[in-house]
């Protein structure tokens, strides 16, 4: 009996990935006033950034519901395969919890299910570690336990380029939005214990990967021989910026870049940067 990872499009992991590991990817959907998609599947990121800069409303996000994850689930189970889900911040949406309600309506123990804490790269790294422990052949009830063990050991932090989207999505308030564009402030989100918050503020885009620098070294991060995370929201050049400066200072293992998706996009708008990793 094999171990089968089923995750959620927030995580915004890799295709190669998805692919080489045989990853099964349950998307949440994007809603554009009377228009639904779904993430990564109906809707690339180009397609999505093209809408969203046109929208003039802010699309919304549906979780995925208790039946799509039924369906999954079993089609699974009757290849003979045991499920691993990890999903993001139970926090944040439904869909950890609707998984829960899946795995309860099939009645199998054969279904593990996983809350990351966190969400796109933070959920992204935590299933990388979940890939390498299967490759151990480690068993299932093994997997879930490092895994518990090291979800306070995800880094994300990213730069938001606009306070739009967050004042959109009700996670500024107007009043914020305005003064903050007005004094070109960027805010620096991190997530922890499933929780989002802005952790920090740089004046100007350009002094954000300054930051991403100063933090690493104030945090005593050592990124040699880990896996770190790269991301962006149609910021790829900044990115190569940010990829240079760390790969500059540390001798790291492997390094993933990977532009947002539509779920993450919705609320982070255009010109996110971000880096994450395991701390262990």
């Amino acid at each position: 009996m094999g171990i089968r990872i089923v995750i959620d499009s927030t995580a915004d992991v890799t295709q190669e990935i998805i692919e080489k590991h045989n990853l099964k990817m349950i998307p949440l959907t994007v809603n554009f006033g009377d228009e639904s998609y779904l993430d990564k599947v109906e809707l690339t990121t180009s397609m999505f950034f093209d809408k969203l800069t046109k929208a003039e409303k802010s699309p919304t996000t549906s979780q995925v519901s208790p039946g799509t994850f039924v369906e999954a689930f079993s089609e699974i189970l009757l290849e003979g395969d045991q499920v691993l889900g990890i999903f993001l911040a139970s926090e944040l949406s439904g869909t950890y919890d609707s998984a829960r309600m899946a795995k309860d309506m099939i009645g199998s123990d054969d279904i593990s299910i996983i809350d990351s804490k966190s969400v796109c790269l933070g959920t992204f790294a935590l299933i990388l570690e979940a890939i390498e422990l299967v490759n151990q052949n480690k068993s299932i009830d093994e997997i879930v336990e490092e895994l518990e063990n090291v979800k306070d050991k995800i880094v994300a932090v990213a730069g938001v380029d606009t306070l739009k989207y967050l004042e959109k999505g009700g996670r500024l308030s107007k009043s914020q939005a305005v003064i903050g564009s007005l004094l070109n402030i960027k805010p620096i989100i991190g997530i922890k214990d499933g929780a989002v918050s802005v952790i920090d503020k740089v004046r100007g885009k350009n002094k954000t990967i300054k930051w991403f620098d100063e933090w690493i070294e104030k945090n005593k991060f050592d990124l040699s021989d880990k896996t770190v995370l790269l991301f962006h929201g149609q910021s790829y050049d900044q990115l190569q910026i940010l990829r240079k400066t760390i790969e500059e200072k540390y001798k790291i293992k492997n390094i993933i870049e990977q532009e947002i998706g539509a779920v993450i996009g919705t609320h982070a708008g255009p010109g996110v940067l971000g880096i994450g990793f395991l701390n262990k």
